[in-house]
């Protein structure tokens, strides 16, 4: 990918929203449903982070380095928000 600076900021700030409400939406199901089901879907949820991590994140982090630590403030401040 070549992206530019400002569009790299923009997919780092949407892919923090979207691994955040993945998160969550696991362990908000802890307790709904059974163990095994549970255990499945965290499984498909920590390989979609993964996915979104390798296949997005990290190519944007070779191009745009000094991005990293913006995808690290943005989850944080999404875990404060909630």
């Amino acid at each position: 990918m070549t992206l530019t600076r400002q569009q790299s900021q923009t997919i780092v700030r949407t892919m923090a929203q979207v691994m955040n409400d993945l998160d969550r939406s696991w362990l908000e199901l802890k307790g709904k449903c059974s163990d095994a089901d549970f255990a499945e879907y965290g499984r498909k949820v920590s390989a979609a982070l993964e996915n979104l991590s390798c296949e997005v994140l990290v190519p944007i982090f070779r191009e745009h380095p000094e991005l990293e630590p913006l995808a690290d403030e943005e989850l944080a401040n999404l875990r404060q928000d909630q």
